[in-house]
Formats: C-alpha cells, sequence, structure tokens
C-alpha cells in the first residue's frame, strides 16, 4: 500500500518520464522542490520506493528515476 507521498513522488517522476521519456530521472533536491511536502517526508517516500523496487538511483544517491515497475504502478493509480 502506497502512501500520499510515495504516490506523489511516483506521479511526478512518471510526469518526468512522459515528458523526457524512460526513465524520468530527476534530482533529488528537484523532487524535494516540486511537491508540498516536507523534506523528510519526500525522502522518506524515496526510501521506500527504492527499496521496493518501483525506483533506482545513480551511483552518487543523488537521482532518483523510475523502474519498469515503478511505471506500471502510477498508471495504475492513475486509474
Amino acid at each position: 500500500m502506497s502512501t500520499s507521498a510515495e504516490k506523489q513522488v511516483l506521479a511526478l517522476l512518471a510526469k518526468e518520464w512522459d515528458m523526457t521519456g524512460p526513465p524520468g530521472i530527476m534530482g533529488i533536491s528537484e523532487i524535494v522542490a516540486a511537491l508540498p511536502l516536507a523534506p523528510t517526508e519526500t525522502l522518506a517516500a524515496v526510501k521506500t520506493l527504492f527499496e521496493r523496487g518501483l525506483t533506482d538511483m545513480n551511483l552518487l544517491k543523488t537521482s532518483v528515476f523510475l523502474t519498469p515497475e515503478g511505471y506500471e504502478a502510477e498508471e495504475a493509480n492513475r486509474g
């Protein structure tokens, strides 16, 4: 079960995926700035999504992007 914060992160990354193509990569600071959530809440959501395999990170852990499973999960959230 995804939290509201997790759904918001997935939606934002899916929007990036749709606009620029897979994998919808964004810097963590960009995600924090774009969402109306506390930074700690956003970072916790990013961590949970990573642990569930819905997102992945670059080697430096500064950028996040959707996995195909994450994009599918967001499509399911859209209805």
